[in-house]
This record gives C-alpha cells, sequence and structure tokens, in this order.
C-alpha cells in the first residue's frame, strides 16, 4: 500500500495548479507545476530575506505542530492561484499523506537558495522525518514596491535521485 502511494503522492504533491472550477474565468493564468532540480553539490544555504524566511519558519513549525492546513493557509495567502479553495484541500492532504507515510516532521532545514535576477528566490530545504527526508521547493518574487510573496511549491521524498552525481 504504501508503495503504491508513494508515485501519487509525488506526483499530486507537485500539481499546484487549481483544478477547473464551475466559476466564471478570471484574467489570473495557470500555474504549471514547478519542475524539480537536481540538489548542487555545493549549496548556497545563505538565509533568504528576513520576511520569506519568517514566512517559511512559520509554515515548517506549523506543520510540526500539526497545523498542516492553517500554516499552509498563511503561506499560500498572497497567490490567488495557489490559494484558490478548490487547490488547499487537495494539498493540505498530500502533505498529510507524506507525514503519514514518512512520519512526523522531527527538523527541517535550508539546503540551497538560488536567486534567479534580483527580484526571484528558488529555495529548498529538507524536511526530516523517521522513515526517510523530503525535499521542499519553494519560489519567491517581490514586484516592484511589494512585499515577497509565494509564487510556486511542490515537495517530494526524491533526494537521494536528486543529487548531482560526482
Amino acid at each position: 500500500m504504501k508503495k503504491a502511494l508513494l508515485p501519487i503522492l509525488i506526483l499530486t504533491s507537485s500539481l499546484l495548479a487549481a483544478p477547473p472550477s464551475k466559476s466564471p474565468a478570471t484574467n489570473i493564468p495557470k500555474v504549471s507545476t514547478l519542475i524539480p532540480q537536481l540538489l548542487p553539490r555545493n549549496p548556497s544555504n545563505k538565509p533568504p530575506p528576513a520576511p520569506v524566511q519568517k514566512q517559511l519558519e512559520a509554515f515548517f513549525q506549523g506543520v510540526q505542530a500539526g497545523k498542516v492546513e492553517e500554516c499552509f493557509k498563511t503561506l499560500v495567502a498572497s497567490n490567488p492561484t495557489l490559494s484558490d479553495p478548490a487547490a488547499v484541500p487537495e494539498f493540505v492532504g498530500n502533505i498529510r499523506k507524506g507525514l503519514e507515510v514518512f512520519g512526523p516532521l522531527q527538523g527541517y532545514e535550508l539546503y540551497d537558495q538560488r536567486t534567479v535576477g534580483t527580484r526571484v528566490i528558488y529555495i529548498t530545504y529538507l524536511s526530516y522525518h523517521p522513515k526517510k527526508p523530503l525535499r521542499w521547493q519553494f519560489v519567491f518574487y517581490t514586484p516592484i514596491g511589494a512585499d515577497w510573496k509565494l509564487l510556486n511549491l511542490r515537495f517530494d521524498n526524491t533526494v537521494e535521485q536528486s543529487l548531482i552525481p560526482d
């Protein structure tokens, strides 16, 4: 059962686009999934900007405390597509499934931060669980004159397959 759940968990955890709804069309573009990146051999674990770090710390602490839905909603509040009420239950469910399969969150750490230009940051965290670590990838953006907002996120359990070989 766990082996059958694992591929489904990986696939569905990266699907962040809001499911089609019957509400009127909006001008919000469809969000494509974040393509998983290999883990660099020489990571830059320089902390992200303070507002971003604060959001991520609150998210992981909430997951660790069992407040998955609350901390997820807070994290995605700045992104209308990710915070769509139709999309939240699916992603929250996937996080909970990951915790069921790999065990409770025992700790987490920043693995890598890469800037893309001056206003986009690609951040990778590792979370530690009794059975296996998980990789979390976040993309944040700061529009001119505005606060940092989450553009996309994903998590998976492919840490060992993601290492760049020698």
